[in-house]
């Protein structure tokens, strides 16, 4: 997948936030955010960091009583968070697909298959319920499923983990999106399945010049797919780099955490590295950086003001002091 300089999508200032009880859960907390032509970009970090509710965000799917309270969800210039519903509609599935990571949750249980992939297209572009059961058959064959008319007329329950990913994953390239977001897809996958999907998903985006956008904890993943990478923490980016970069030398000291505990088969380690303590609870986050409790760099400013991204050069950014902040 190729760098071009165009912003696909472009996020700005992005806040969800949900009212709660208890009191303001800050999911996503002035998220910036870039996805060029044909790029794949990585959303890393450990669970409850934010990054799901960052793409339920851009689908405009954020469930209650969250809501997007600011920010800019530009997709080729426009605006989402501007949109009607109705014209959002007519932006899910066509411009912007999205895969989830257990299929089993999204799929209908008493809808053949052939009929939800065809669901789409009949939305989007095809006039007749043959045409469109045509394309799901050319479909099926794309995401290497070998028995497209049997599955079609299958049930979700019949088929396998790999064969239901492989679903979603056809109907999430039905109408040739612009961008592809994909949510842990290889998740609830043993590991031959992951590579399987994983290789499908390279090759796809490649041949149909989709944009992606891979939100995962796994930075192996990121590392086979990924030409940039967005590291978040507590509803916010702390760096943001090329792939290359970020693992030859990583910046922040979040980021340095999560690459010392990634295990790898290329390397003996005597002890697993972990980091120190657990993501903050949303509802009680800390004042200053919000990693500073588990920072062995923080200092007394790092405890009471919060950095801001910088431009450490060749289009790095990091939110540290240690880099001015």
């Amino acid at each position: 997948m190729n760098n071009v300089n165009e912003d696909l999508l472009q996020i700005n200032s992005l806040k969800t936030h949900f009212a709660t009880t208890d009191g303001i859960v800050r999911a996503v907390d002035g998220v910036n955010l870039r996805i060029a032509a044909s790029q794949a970009v990585g959303l890393v970090g450990e669970s409850g960091s934010g990054k799901s509710m960052t793409a339920l965000s851009i689908m405009r799917l954020v469930p209650p009583p969250g809501k997007i309270l600011e920010g800019q969800v530009l997709l080729k210039g426009k605006d989402l968070l501007r949109l009607s519903e109705k014209e959002m509609r007519s932006i899910r599935g066509k411009e912007i697909s999205m895969i989830f990571q257990d299929p089993m949750t999204y799929l209908n249980p008493v809808m053949k298959i052939g009929d939800q992939i065809a669901e789409s297209l009949l939305v989007h572009q095809c006039d007749t319920k043959k045409q469109a059961m045509d394309d799901v058959a050319k479909l099926l064959e794309r995401v290497q499923i070998h028995s497209p008319k049997e599955t079609a007329n299958s049930y979700p329950h019949q088929l396998s983990g790999g064969m239901r990913q492989r679903v979603l994953i056809a109907i999430a390239i039905a109408c040739n999106p612009s961008l592809l977001i994909a949510d842990e897809p290889t998740t609830a996958l043993d590991a031959t399945l992951q590579v399987q999907i994983l290789d499908l998903l390279k090759t796809l985006a490649a041949e149909l010049k989709i944009s992606v956008l891979l939100i995962t904890h796994d930075l192996g993943i990121v590392a086979d797919i990924c030409d940039f990478v967005n590291v978040m923490y507590a509803g916010r980016i702390l760096e943001c780099a090329d792939v290359f970069s970020l693992f030859e030398d990583p910046k922040h000291p979040y980021t340095k955490g999560l690459l010392a505990s990634a295990l790898s088969i290329d390397e003996f380690k005597e002890k697993l590295v972990t980091i120190d303590g657990i993501v903050p609870n949303l509802l009680e986050l800390p004042q200053g950086c919000k990693f500073h409790p588990r920072c062995q760099y923080a200092t007394v400013r790092c405890r009471t003001d919060e950095p801001r991204l910088v431009d450490v050069g060749d289009g790095r950014m990091v939110a540290c002091w240690l880099f001015g902040g």
